[in-house]
């Protein structure tokens, strides 16, 4: 997927879900007003059969003060009259005197300031006041926002939540796209490295048949016993790049249980550095060693601790620009022996150094164009010192070459 196309999907996904915010945002302001309005029709309606049902009363006053009136008769008309007109609610009830500016009954006297800014106020001249003071029956909703807004805010509240999950997940499912595209990029890559990989032994090994098929060489003791050497060696080199690929399969399996035994290290390591007598000839290159390991002793998977050197070994002579040099010591630390290879080519950068063992991934190597690895050998090895409860660690800086170091327990 192209940046700008990525770019593009990303713009019009915030914009519509932004439009969606807003359109969101606007139908629950039209819904708030007009469940705001149709409260007030209702309490209006429910007021107006009030007062046509109390204005008839006899109301005697004392001071111009309607003082027998039934409060509390008037509390439960007004909370019945609500109730059919669906509210149920029951608000603070104020009788109000216009004329005196104060309250002659407040069902609850600590919200009579409430009350006078309610704007819930009905004018009321009961039957039988002898007074020219203008009354008002005054309602107060303490909580009259929580009742009118509760169902639009979930409401809102579900929404956006809702927009914020399909967000996360698109940006998931683009960012999985996107990785699944690298990574079919890295398989494929993989596939025509490790072509090459295994064609080079496989070239070499018929040319060598070849001469050694030709009377005239073959009958040389020496020249014969030369490319049967190197049919041996590119024989290991194949053997052990087709192993490293199976073993690495086999390894993505949880359940996968490698076969540890007595396997000495130093013996090993001088097994595996004749493998490497062919390509260091032809390069000039040399690997010396530094067995220092006692005891070199481990429980390990012989198989798979000779590949792991083999890997180390090979990806050292693959970096290196000129005649490599390759150092490869072992020492012990306490109940751990310590496995180290040194090369002196061309480093690994720090933001490289995070991913080396990652499947599939492949340091850039600049002007080295040689290199035809095909990603996989170190997270082999970083997989075999797993499987040996070991730990590895590199050691680089680009034009000072790297230093691998494993650490594995000794037997116990």
């Amino acid at each position: 997927m192209k940046r700008w196309f990525r770019l593009f999907i990303v713009s019009v996904f915030a914009i519509a879900a932004v439009s969606l915010v807003v359109i969101q945002l606007i139908q629950t302001q039209r819904t708030f007003s007009i469940s705001d309005n149709m409260f007030n029709v209702s309490v209006n309606n429910a007021m107006d059969e009030v007062i046509s049902q109390i204005g008839s009363e006899v109301v005697q006053t004392d001071a111009h003060r309607a003082s027998a009136f039934s409060y509390q008769e008037l509390d439960s008309l007004i909370a019945e009259e609500l109730l059919i007109n669906g509210i149920d609610m029951h608000p603070v009830v104020g009788l109000y005197d216009g004329s005196e500016g104060s309250f002659l009954y407040s069902s609850d006297p600590r919200r009579e300031e409430d009350l006078e800014l309610s704007p819930y106020r009905y004018s009321f001249q009961p039957v039988g006041i002898v007074s020219s003071n203008q009354f008002y029956i005054i309602l107060y909703f303490p909580y009259n926002d929580i009742f009118l807004q509760p169902g639009t805010r979930v409401y809102t509240y579900m929404s956006i939540f809702l927009i914020v999950v399909i967000a996360a997940m698109f940006f998931i499912s683009l960012r999985t796209i996107s990785n699944q595209r690298k990574l079919d990029q890295m398989k494929s890559e993989f596939i025509n490295n490790m072509t090459h990989e295994i064609k080079t032994p496989l070239s070499t090994i018929s040319l060598a048949c070849e001469m050694l098929s030709d009377n005239s060489i073959s009958q040389d003791p020496e020249t014969r016993a030369n490319f049967i050497a190197i049919v041996a060696d590119e024989n290991q080199r194949m053997r052990v790049l087709v192993e490293t690929i199976l073993q690495s399969a086999k390894m993505s399996n949880k359940n996968f249980r490698i076969n540890p035994k007595p396997v000495d290290i130093n013996s090993l390591i001088e097994k595996v550095q004749q493998s490497f007598r062919l390509t260091l000839s032809n390069r000039s290159g040399c690997i010396e060693t530094h067995l220092e390991a006692d005891p070199s002793v481990i429980e390990a998977d012989e198989l798979h601790l000779t590949n792991l050197i083999y890997n180390l070994i090979d990806n050292g002579i693959k970096y290196s620009t000129d005649a490599p040099h390759i150092v490869v010591s072992t020492a012990t630390d306490g109940h751990h022996l310590l496995l180290r290879v040194q090369d002196h080519g061309i480093g690994i950068s720090k933001s490289d150094q995070k991913h080396v063992f990652e499947k599939f991934y492949r340091v850039s190597t600049g002007n080295v164009h040689n290199v035809k690895g095909f990603g996989i050998g170190l997270n082999y090895v970083a997989q075999v010192v797993r499987l040996h409860h070991g730990h590895i660690s590199l050691e680089s800086e680009p034009g000072h070459g790297s230093t691998f170091t494993v650490s594995l327990p000794m037997r116990g």
